[in-house]
């Protein structure tokens, strides 16, 4: 049986150090900064992204990864002798997903697999790292399809946002609906349901984020303590939701990511999610 390597895009929000640990590649999505294109790799910071919006008036644009890059990496793995499981962002998010599809019809697809994860960020590298336990222990590419679809209904990902200052940049909601919540200090959660963002709650004030944390751990007991994931964007109050989720309810596996750039171009500074699945 042949090994199974496991692929990503860069909206997946694990930390470098695990892709490389656990051998997973990576493709990343590309971000637009007037006439240049970078890809959301290191070389650019959420800061940079944030400081040319500032400087312009104009959000960064992303832009998905192409048939032809997915093609390029899942040839070379099926030449190196690999079955190939990919997964990124939400196919309601980005035409990411379509180009791999296209991308392995072109090959073989018998032995790509793409599964569509229904989220983003670590909503997204929760599965990935599910996959990449099976993989590691020398499971079999259906057999890892089909945890993915198993666990894929657990997954709970939002986040909760500072400002919409760039979410309004990006033409995700309108400029009135932006001054309000600027003036009334609403800060609304955003949550993957079905695959897609949708706004729930709105919390207020600076206390957003311990109103947000208190919610989410309305069912704690729930929780798969597995892993669980805190990703941000510059918010300041990062580690210490990680200290919380430990002392307060003993969670063992708790990780602090950075939100990628392609992710917190969108969101802004102050966002914080946290994610993990459900038992």
């Amino acid at each position: 049986m042949r090994k199974v390597k496991i692929v990503t895009d860069s909206t997946s929000d694990l930390r470098y150090e695990t892709l490389e640990q656990r051998q997973i590649e990576r493709v990343p999505l590309h971000i637009i900064l007037g006439s240049e294109s970078y890809p959301d790799d290191k070389r650019l910071s959420s800061q940079d992204l944030f400081r040319y919006a500032d400087e312009t008036g104009t959000l960064p644009k992303t832009a998905a990864v192409n048939e032809f890059e997915f093609e390029s990496v899942f040839q070379k793995l099926l030449d190196e002798d690999y079955d190939v499981f990919f997964m990124g962002i939400s196919s309601k998010l980005s035409c990411t997903m379509q180009s791999a599809v296209s991308a392995a019809e072109k090959l073989d697809s018998r032995r790509i697999r793409i599964v569509d994860s229904l989220s983003l960020s670590t909503g997204v590298g929760l599965q990935l790292l599910e996959a990449s336990d099976l993989a590691l222990a020398g499971a079999g590419l259906e057999d890892i399809v089909r945890h993915a679809m198993e666990i894929r209904p657990k997954v709970q990902a939002s986040f909760v946002v500072d400002t919409l200052k760039y979410l309004y940049m990006g033409g995700r909601c309108s400029r009135l609906v932006s001054i309000m919540a600027s003036r009334l200090k609403i800060k609304p959660k955003l949550e993957l349901i079905d695959g897609e963002i949708v706004p729930t709650t709105k919390f207020r004030g600076h206390k957003y984020i311990q109103k947000y944390y208190e919610q989410m751990m309305e069912r704690a007991d729930d929780i798969n303590p597995k892993r669980i994931f805190v990703t941000h964007c510059l918010a300041e109050n990062a580690a210490e939701v990680k200290n919380k989720l430990e002392k307060e309810y003993g969670f063992q596996n708790v990780e602090i990511t950075d939100a990628s750039p392609t992710i917190a171009t969108h969101c802004g500074p102050g966002t914080l999610g946290i994610l993990f699945l459900y038992k």
